[in-house]
C-alpha cells in the first residue's frame, strides 16, 4: 500500500533522497519556486515563503484535492509551524498547530517550559526593536535579542545596556533583525561556562535514543566555518542531567515524533535550556552520530515521521569520543587535515552540504578532542 506524504521543504536534499529511495511512498511538495529544480517529477505547489500561512493553506488544499495524505513532514525550521497548521486542517496525525508553536516560537516554547518548572532564562517578547528596552526592563540586562521564529544564531545579538541598544540601533547594526518584521525575543544573558546540545530521536512520544555533545566554542563566538563540537561521556552526572532535561522537554512540549536538537548551558546552578528544535542539528552533527553510533539522524527523522520504528544499528557505538569541526575551503587543506592522526573523515563542501570542509575525528576524552580540534583549525590559518 502506497503511503501519501506531504513534504514542506526548501533545499534539504537529505529528506528528498531518503524518501526517493522508498518505493511505497508518494511525495507531494510545498516549497518555493527557487527550489523547483529539486522536485522534478513530483506534484508541487509553490509559496512565496513558509511564513505566509494563507499561501501554505491554499497549497495544501491544492495538493490534496486528488486524495488525502497520511503524513505531513516539515524538513526545515521555518516549515514546522506551517506543517502543524496543515496537519490540523487536514486531520493528519502528528504535531498540530499549537504543539508546533511550542516547538518553534521561542516565547511560546519558553513560556511552556517555564510554567512546567524547567530551567529557562527570564524572557519577554517585544513587538519590535523599539520595544526591546521595555522588555529588557522585565528580564534584566544584559540581554540576547533574536526573532521569535528563527534558526541557528541568525539575527541574534547580545546587548549590554539601554545605551548600547540605542547606539547600535541608530547605526543600523540590527537591520537584519528589523527586516524580518517579526516580534523580538528578549532573554536575559545566561552566564555559562560551556554550551551543549542534546540530540535525540523521538518515537510515539518517547525518547528512543539521545546523546549530549559540547560545543568546543560557543556558536555565537566563532564563525560558522569553524563551528566545532564533540560528543561527551554520557555517563557523567552533567550528561545524565541534560539527558533527563531533554526527556522532560519532550514530554512538556508534547513532541510525538521527530529528531530533536536541544541547546543547553552549563551554569553554577546546573543546566539551563537554551531552546529546542524538532529537526536534526546542522554543521556535521548528524554525521558525527553516524560515526559514533551508526545512526543517520536524517534517516531517523524520516522513519519516525512515517511512524516507523527507529533504526537498530548493526554495529556497537564507538567507545572513544567523536568530534567534528567545519573548516574553510583552502587549497590543500582537506589533504592536510585528513593526514592528522585520529582524523577519520574530511568531507568536501558538496558532501557536507554546508559550503565548508567538515572534519570528523576520534579522541580518548574531551581534553584530547579539544587539542586535536585546535590543531585542525590552526591549519585554516593562511600560511600555516
Amino acid at each position: 500500500m502506497t503511503r501519501q506524504v506531504l513534504l514542506l521543504n526548501s533545499d534539504k536534499p537529505e529528506v528528498n533522497d531518503i524518501l526517493a529511495r522508498r518505493p511505497d511512498v508518494r511525495v507531494r511538495v510545498i516549497t518555493r519556486k527557487v527550489y523547483a529544480d529539486l522536485y522534478h517529477g513530483l506534484d508541487v505547489a509553490y509559496v512565496d515563503g513558509f511564513d505566509d500561512l494563507t499561501q501554505v493553506e491554499r497549497a495544501a488544499y491544492e495538493l490534496t484535492a486528488g486524495g488525502p495524505v497520511d503524513h505531513v513532514i516539515a524538513a526545515t525550521e521555518k516549515s514546522v509551524v506551517p506543517a502543524g497548521l496543515v496537519r490540523s486542517l487536514l486531520g493528519v496525525p502528528g504535531l498540530g498547530f499549537d504543539q508546533s508553536l511550542w516547538a518553534a516560537h521561542k516565547r511560546a516554547m519558553k513560556d511552556r517550559l517555564r510554567d512546567a518548572g524547567l530551567p529557562v532564562t527570564p524572557h519577554a517578547q517585544a513587538a519590535s526593536l523599539d520595544e526591546v528596552e521595555r522588555a529588557a526592563g522585565v528580564t534584566g540586562w544584559p540581554v540576547i535579542v533574536k526573532p521569535v521564529f528563527g534558526a541557528a544564531a541568525k539575527a541574534t545579538y547580545r546587548v549590554d545596556s539601554p545605551a548600547d541598544l540605542a547606539a547600535r540601533h541608530r547605526a543600523g547594526e540590527f537591520a537584519d533583525l528589523a527586516a524580518r518584521r517579526l516580534p523580538v525575543q528578549v532573554e536575559r544573558l545566561v552566564r555559562f561556562s560551556d554550551e551543549y546540545h542534546c540530540d535525540g530521536v523521538v518515537h510515539r512520544g518517547e525518547v528512543a535514543r539521545a546523546a549530549v555533545s559540547r560545543y568546543l566554542v560557543s556558536p555565537m563566538r566563532i564563525p560558522k566555518d569553524l563551528n566545532s563540537g564533540c560528543l561527551i561521556d554520557q555517563s557523567t552526572p552533567f550528561a545524565r542531567a541534560v539527558l533527563d532535561l531533554h526527556r522532560r522537554v519532550v514530554a512538556v512540549l508534547g513532541l510525538t515524533a521527530g529528531v530533536t536538537h536541544l541547546e543547553a548551558f552549563r551554569t553554577d546552578d546546573g543546566p539551563v535550556i537554551g531552546e529546542v528544535a524538532v529537526r536534526p542539528g546542522g554543521l556535521g552533527i548528524s554525521r558525527s552520530w553516524w560515526h559514533a553510533f551508526g545512526v543517520d539522524l536524517w534517516e531517523e527523522f524520516v522513519r519516525v515521521s512515517l511512524d516507523e520504528e527507529p533504526t537498530r544499528p548493526d554495529r556497537p557505538a564507538r567507545r572513544e569520543i567523536v568530534g567534528r569541526t567545519q573548516l574553510p575551503v583552502f587549497p590543500g587543506l582537506r589533504e592536510r587535515a585528513a593526514a592528522l592522526p585520529r582524523v577519520i573523515e574530511v568531507r568536501t563542501p558538496e558532501e557536507s552540504g554546508t559550503g565548508y570542509l567538515e572534519a570528523h575525528y576520534t579522541a580518548p576524552d574531551e581534553t584530547a578532542a579539544g587539542e586535536l580540534n585546535t590543531r585542525l583549525q590552526a591549519l585554516a590559518v593562511p600560511g600555516a
